[in-house]
C-alpha cells in the first residue's frame, strides 16, 4: 500500500472540491477528468475520507446546536406560561 502524500491544507480542499463538482455534475461533465486522473488513487480515497469526516462533523454539529435552540426556546415558553406574576413596569417620573 502506498502512502498518502502530506499535503498542505488547500491541496486537499482542492481535491476535495473538484470530487464534489464531479458528484454535483455526474458523469456527463467530463472537464475535470483528466485532473482527476492524475490525482493518485490513494489520495483520492484520503480526499473522500476527509471529505466525509468533515461533513459527518458539520451534521453533528448542526444536530447539536438545533438541541440547544430547542431547549432554550421550550424554556423560555416554560417561563412565560408558568410566571403567575404580571411584569410590573417601570414608573415614569
Amino acid at each position: 500500500m502506498a502512502t498518502v502524500p502530506d499535503l498542505p491544507l488547500w491541496g486537499w480542499n482542492l481535491i476535495i472540491a473538484m470530487q464534489r463538482h464531479e458528484e454535483l455534475h455526474g458523469k456527463s461533465d467530463t472537464c475535470l477528468d483528466g485532473v482527476l486522473k492524475a490525482v493518485p488513487d490513494e489520495v483520492l480515497a484520503q480526499a473522500e475520507a476527509i471529505s466525509a469526516y468533515v461533513q459527518k462533523a458539520s451534521g453533528h454539529q448542526l444536530a447539536d446546536q438545533a438541541t440547544k435552540t430547542w431547549d432554550q426556546m421550550i424554556g423560555r415558553f416554560s417561563q412565560i406560561f408558568s410566571s403567575d406574576e404580571q411584569p410590573q413596569e417601570a414608573e415614569t417620573a
